[in-house]
C-alpha cells in the first residue's frame, strides 16, 4: 500500500476517535478522488494493489457520510467532513466517476460503489429532500438494458436500499412524497426489466448463466418487495407496483426456470408475503400501519394475483414446487440432518398460505357466488393435501386429516394462526354451497379439528392461548374470536369432531400397539412443536401469570372494575380451578375445561386494568363456554 493508502488507513482511525486529520479539507478531498481518477468504463482491470486502494476510499466515504447521517461527532469535526463530502460531490463529481465504477470487473469495487452512492443519497435525501438525478437516470439505463451482470446487481441493490431507508424513516418525514419522486423516472424501466427477466415464455426455461441470474433475481425479488411494502404502507401506487400483481404468473412460473433451489424459494416467499400483505415487515418503520393509506385498487390487483395462482395451481403448478428432503439454513446448498429426515418446511408452509390466501381472496372477491363459477374449495385443497402428502409430511396414514395444519406450521405461530383462520372462511363458504359438511375432514378443512388440535399441542394449557392474545405478533385474536363465534352457532359438529379424533387416535393405537394413548401434548400427529414442552409446566411465556405472590396480593385489593364484586370473580376462580382439576378425560371436556380457564385469566387481568386491550367482545363468547358445555355434557 502506497503512502496515500496508509494515511487514509489513519484517517479511519481518526473517524472513529470523532477527530481530524492534520490536512486540510480539500487536500483529503483530493486524496479521496484520485483514488478513482484511473478507472474509467474502457480502462483495463486495475492492479490488486489499486483495487485494494479504490476500496479503502469507498468504504471511508461510507463511514464519513454515515458518521454525519448519524450525527455522532463533534462540532468542529462535523463542519470538517462535511466539507469534504462537499468538495467530493461538488466540484470533483465524485456521484459520476461512483456510476462508472458499478461496471467494474471487480464485484467488490461495483458493491462498495454501490453502498457508497446509497449512503450518500440517502443522506441527501433527509437534508434536501432531493435524490441525485444521475444516479437515477443510471439506474434507468441499467434497468432497460436488462443484462445480467455485477453493474445490475448493483443498481438493483442500491435501489432497494434507498427505498428501504425510507421505509424505515431514515430520511425523515413525507415518505410518500420521497418515494412517489423517487418512483417517478423508474416506473418504465424497472417494468422492462420485470418483462425481460421473468420470461413470459412458459415452456422454455431461462438460457442464462445459472450463477449470475440466480444473484440478480434475488436482488430484483427484493426491489419487488420494497415497491410491495411502499404500497402498502405508503400507499404509494404507480405502474411498475402493479407489474407484480397482473403479472403474477411470471413470478409463478420461476420455480419452473433453470435456477438454483435459492432463487425459487425466494419468489415463493415473496407471492407469501404479497398476499398477506406483509411485505417489509421485518424491517418497515413500525410506527406506520399498513392501512394509513387508501389504495383503492390494491384490493383488485390482490384478487388478480390470487386468482393467477388458482389459475396455475390448476394447471399443475403444485407438482413443479420444488421441497428439500433437508432442510438448508441461509440459502446455501448443504444440507444439514438433525436426526432424520428434515423437509424444508419454509416453502411447505409458503406455498399452503400462498393457496389459502387465494381462495380467501376469490371467495370474498363480489359476488360471492360469482356469475361465472363457484369456487372449488375442495378440490384446491385436495391438491394441496396431494402435494403435502408427496413431501412427507402427513406422515402417520391413520392421523387425522385435519392434523396438516399444526404438522406443517409447527414451528411458524404466526403463519399457524393465519391459516387457521383462513380456513374458517373456506369452511364457511363450502358449506354454503353444500348446506352440509360431510366430508370436510377428508380434504383437511374442519376447523373444529384444527383448533382441538391445536388445543392438544399446547397441552391444554390457557397460559400459552392468553400469550398469543397479549401478543402482537400473531392473528390468534382475531382466530379466537371467529372460532368461538362458529363454536357458538355449530356445537354439533364440534361434538362431531371430538369423537371423530378419538376414533382416529384408536386406530392409531390398533395399528401400531407400541402407540400409547395421546398425553397431554402428544397428538395423533406424531409430531410435537419444538417449541412447546411435553409437560406443559415449562413453555416458554411471555409473561408468567400466576407466580407472582404481588400479583395474587394486588388481585385481592383491586375491586372489579365492571362488576364491583371481587368475591364473585373469586369464586369463579375457585371454582374454575377445582372443574380443571376433576376435568373429564374426554376431548370435549378438556377442550371447555381450557376455554374456562382462559375467561377466568382473561377477566381477572381485566379487572386489574392489565389487559392490553379492551377484551368485552372476546369475554361475551368466552362467558358462554359453559352453557355450551352443559348442552353438550
Amino acid at each position: 500500500m502506497d503512502a496515500s493508502g496508509l494515511d487514509l488507513q489513519d484517517v479511519f482511525g481518526l473517524l472513529r476517535a470523532g477527530s481530524t486529520p492534520s490536512v486540510c479539507s480539500e487536500e483529503l478531498a483530493r486524496r479521496i478522488s484520485s483514488c478513482f481518477t484511473s478507472q474509467t468504463a474502457n480502462a483495463p482491470a486495475p492492479s490488486v494493489t489499486h483495487t485494494d486502494l479504490m476500496c479503502l476510499c469507498l468504504t471511508l466515504t461510507e463511514s464519513i457520510i454515515s458518521r454525519l447521517t448519524a450525527q455522532s461527532l463533534p462540532r468542529d469535526a462535523t463542519m470538517f467532513y462535511e466539507d469534504v463530502m462537499r468538495r467530493l460531490f461538488g466540484e470533483m463529481n465524485l456521484m459520476a466517476k461512483l456510476v462508472s465504477l458499478l461496471r467494474a470487473q471487480d464485484k467488490l469495487v461495483s458493491h462498495l460503489s454501490a453502498k457508497c452512492m446509497s449512503v450518500y443519497i440517502i443522506n441527501d435525501i433527509r437534508i434536501s429532500g432531493g435524490s441525485s438525478w444521475m444516479w437515477r437516470h443510471a439506474c434507468a439505463e441499467v434497468f432497460e438494458k436488462s443484462v445480467s451482470s455485477s453493474e445490475l446487481d448493483s443498481c438493483l441493490w442500491s435501489l432497494t436500499a434507498v427505498i428501504k431507508a425510507v421505509l424505515r424513516g431514515d430520511t425523515g418525514p413525507n415518505q410518500r412524497d420521497v418515494l412517489t419522486k423517487l418512483l417517478s423516472g423508474l416506473d418504465s424501466s424497472i417494468a422492462c426489466l420485470y418483462t425481460n427477466l421473468l420470461t413470459p415464455d412458459t415452456q422454455e426455461p431461462h438460457k442464462r448463466e445459472p450463477v449470475n441470474l440466480s444473484k440478480t433475481m434475488c436482488e430484483f425479488f427484493d426491489l419487488l418487495e420494497v415497491l410491495s411494502a411502499a404500497r402498502l404502507r405508503y400507499g404509494v401506487r404507480s405502474s411498475v407496483q402493479r407489474v407484480m400483481f397482473v403479472e403474477s404468473r411470471a413470478l409463478l412460473h420461476v420455480v419452473r426456470a433453470d435456477v438454483e433451489y435459492l432463487v425459487k424459494k425466494r419468489v415463493v416467499l415473496l407471492l407469501k408475503r404479497s398476499l398477506l400483505r406483509r411485505a417489509g415487515e421485518d424491517w418497515a418503520s413500525a410506527g406506520v400501519g399498513l392501512e394509513s393509506h387508501e389504495d383503492p385498487g390494491l384490493t383488485e390487483d390482490m384478487r388478480i394475483m390470487a386468482d393467477g395462482v388458482l389459475q396455475e395451481v390448476t394447471a399443475g403448478w403444485l407438482k413443479e414446487v420444488p421441497v428439500k428432503a433437508q432442510a438448508s439454513f441461509f440459502g446455501g446448498n448443504y444440507d444439514v440432518s438433525l436426526g432424520g429426515t428434515q423437509k424444508d418446511d419454509v416453502i411447505l408452509r409458503a406455498v399452503s398460505l400462498i393457496l389459502l390466501k387465494s381462495l380467501e381472496i376469490n371467495i370474498q372477491s363480489p359476488p360471492w357466488k360469482g356469475s361465472q363459477r363457484d369456487i372449488d374449495v375442495c378440490g384446491y385443497l385436495t391438491e394441496l393435501m396431494s402435494f403435502l402428502q408427496r413431501h412427507g409430511t402427513l406422515v402417520s396414514p391413520d392421523a387425522h386429516s385435519c392434523s396438516w395444519v399444526s404438522v406443517v406450521f409447527a414451528e411458524q405461530d404466526d403463519d399457524m394462526m393465519e391459516s387457521a383462520k383462513t380456513l374458517i372462511g373456506l369452511y364457511l363458504y363450502q358449506k354454503s354451497l353444500s348446506c352440509s359438511d360431510s366430508g370436510v375432514c377428508v380434504w383437511g378443512c374442519n376447523p373444529h379439528c384444527h383448533f382441538i388440535l391445536l388445543l392438544r399441542s399446547l397441552s391444554f394449557d390457557h397460559s400459552v392461548l392468553l400469550d398469543f392474545l397479549i401478543s402482537s405478533e400473531t392473528c390468534f385474536l382475531e382466530y379466537c374470536v371467529r372460532y368461538l363465534k362458529l363454536l357458538h352457532e355449530d356445537q354439533t359438529a364440534f361434538s362431531s369432531s371430538c369423537r371423530h379424533i378419538e376414533d382416529c387416535d384408536g386406530a392409531e393405537r390398533r395399528t401400531d400397539p407400541s402407540v400409547q394413548a395421546p398425553s397431554a401434548v402428544s397428538e395423533s400427529l406424531d409430531v410435537v412443536p419444538c417449541t412447546r414442552s411435553s409437560t406443559g409446566n415449562d413453555v416458554p411465556r411471555l409473561v408468567d401469570y400466576g407466580s407472582s405472590d404481588e400479583s395474587e396480593e394486588a388481585e385481592e385489593r383491586v375491586p372489579d372494575r365492571n362488576s364491583g364484586n371481587t368475591e364473585t370473580d373469586s369464586g369463579r376462580t375457585q371454582s374454575g380451578m377445582v372443574q380443571t382439576e376433576h376435568a373429564s378425560d374426554s376431548l370435549l371436556g378438556k377442550v371447555f375445561v381450557c376455554l374456562v380457564d382462559l375467561r377466568i385469566a382473561v377477566t381477572r387481568l381485566h379487572n386489574r386494568g392489565l389487559f392490553p386491550y379492551n377484551p368485552t367482545a372476546l369475554l361475551k363468547l368466552l362467558n358462554s363456554i359453559e352453557h355450551q358445555r352443559n348442552k353438550l355434557s
